[in-house]
C-alpha cells in the first residue's frame, strides 16, 4: 500500500471546500480526498495510514450531521440581512457565527491530532517537526517579510477575491472602498507566527516526554485546546481594529451593489443552501 501523510497545519475541511470547483462532488469524496490532500508532513506506515482513514469516516460522518444545516441556516441569515438593510450589528452576529463554526471543526481537528501524534516514532515526529519549520518559513516570506505597500496590495487582492468570489466584478466605487480599507488594516502576521513556533515547541516537548500514548493525547489536547484563543494583547487590539474596518467595508459594499450583483449573492448562496441541505439529508 503506498504511504500517505499526515499534513498537522491546514487540515480543514473548509478549506477543501472552498478550493473545490463542484461542492457537492468533492464534498462526496472527502473520505478519499482527505487523506490524499494530507500529504507533506509526515510519512505514515500502513498501521497509521489506515488509523487516517477511519479517523476520516469518523470526522466526515459528525461534520455532515451536526455542521451542514447550521451552515445553510447560517447562509439564510446571511441573505436575509443582505442589501441596503445589512447593518454592522448584523455584519459582527454573522462573523462570530463563522467563528463558533470554525472553533467547533478546529476542536474536533485538534483531537483528532491529539490521538495521532503519539503513535509517530522518532524518526516520524523529526519528518514531521522539519516539515513544520519548512511552512512556518514559507508563511514568513508570504506574510511576514512584506513592506508596506506590499502588505497593502496583498490585503486588496485577497479582499477582493473574496467579495467577487460572492458577487462578480466590483464596481470602480467598491475598489476604492476596498483600498481605502485595505490601507487601514494592521497585520498580525509577526504574532501569528509566533504562536505557530510555540504550537511547534509545544507538541515536541510534549512528544519527547516519557509517558504513555495516552498520557500524551490528554496532554495534548489541553495544549491545542488552547492555540485558536488570542491571549496576546497587541494581537487582540489589532484583531479588534481589523474586524472594525472589514465590517464597515462590508456594510458599504452591501449597501452599493447593483442589480447584477444582488442576483449573484442570492443565487450562489441559494445554491449552497441547497447543497447543504441535500447533503445533511443524504446520510
Amino acid at each position: 500500500m503506498k504511504p500517505r501523510c499526515f499534513k498537522i497545519a491546514g487540515v480543514t475541511i473548509l478549506a477543501v471546500l472552498t478550493a473545490a470547483c463542484s461542492f457537492k462532488t468533492v464534498y462526496n469524496n472527502l473520505d478519499y480526498l482527505i487523506p490524499e490532500y494530507v500529504e507533506g508532513m509526515v510519512t505514515l506506515d500502513e498501521m497509521l495510514e489506515e488509523r487516517v482513514e477511519q479517523r476520516t469516516l469518523v470526522l466526515l460522518d459528525w461534520h455532515r450531521n451536526t455542521q451542514l444545516k447550521p451552515y445553510a441556516d447560517w447562509l439564510r441569515s446571511i441573505q436575509q440581512d443582505a442589501g441596503e438593510s445589512l447593518t454592522e450589528a448584523n455584519v459582527k452576529q454573522r462573523i462570530t457565527e463563522a467563528e463558533r463554526f470554525w472553533k467547533e471543526l478546529s476542536v474536533k481537528l485538534n483531537d483528532e491530532m491529539a490521538q495521532l501524534l503519539p503513535l509517530l516514532d522518532e524518526q516520524q515526529q523529526a519528518e514531521l517537526f522539519i516539515n513544520i519549520e519548512d511552512r512556518n518559513e514559507e508563511f514568513r516570506e508570504q506574510f511576514v517579510d512584506l513592506d508596506n505597500d506590499e502588505r497593502v496590495d496583498d490585503y486588496i487582492e485577497r479582499i477582493t477575491d473574496t467579495y467577487e468570489n460572492w458577487i462578480g466584478e466590483l464596481t470602480d466605487e467598491q475598489r476604492h472602498e476596498v483600498e481605502q480599507a485595505s490601507s487601514g488594516l494592521r497585520s498580525t502576521a509577526d504574532l501569528r507566527l509566533q504562536r505557530r513556533v510555540q504550537w511547534q515547541h509545544g507538541i515536541r516537548e510534549i512528544l519527547a516526554e516519557q509517558d504513555t500514548p495516552a498520557n500524551k493525547t490528554a496532554r495534548l489536547r489541553l495544549f491545542l485546546a488552547g492555540f485558536e484563543d488570542i491571549d496576546n494583547e497587541t494581537m487582540k487590539q489589532k484583531s479588534a481594529l481589523n474586524r472594525e474596518i472589514i465590517t464597515a467595508l462590508t456594510v458599504r459594499i452591501s449597501h452599493s451593489m447593483t442589480a447584477e450583483q444582488k442576483s449573484r449573492f442570492i443565487n450562489k448562496t441559494g445554491e449552497y443552501i441547497r447543497i447543504f441541505t441535500e447533503l445533511a439529508e443524504n446520510r
